[in-house]
């Protein structure tokens, strides 16, 4: 239910938290919608920026995504960055060699 009425941005979402609370559940952080990084592709540029210079590993570019974008939580961060470097990896934008991610051709 709590699920639901995040998704669907329902009403009463504090309500069936205090009582998941007192029932003594665990809420799970995955669930709490940190808010949109970026739009439009915005997201894919901020990767291809950061690759420009060379190779990095997925912790260098979440922590280079977390610079420009301190008001977003750290995990949020990695998993749209995670997001994004797929995106860019099914059109062939970039490529993965061991932990290392480049771009597949000069931008």
């Amino acid at each position: 239910m709590r699920r639901d009425l995040i998704r669907t941005g329902g009403e009463g979402l504090e309500h069936v938290e205090a009582l998941l609370l007192l029932r003594g559940v665990r809420l799970p952080k995955a669930f709490v919608p940190d808010g949109p990084i970026a739009k439009n592709g915005q997201m894919k540029k901020m990767v291809l920026d950061a690759l420009r210079d060379g190779g990095k590993t997925r912790r260098e570019l979440v922590d280079h995504i977390a610079a420009l974008r301190p008001d977003v939580s750290p995990e949020c961060a990695y998993w749209r960055t995670d997001a994004a470097l797929s995106a860019l990896r099914a059109k062939g934008l970039v490529s993965h060699e061991g932990r290392v991610w480049a771009l597949q051709f000069k931008v």
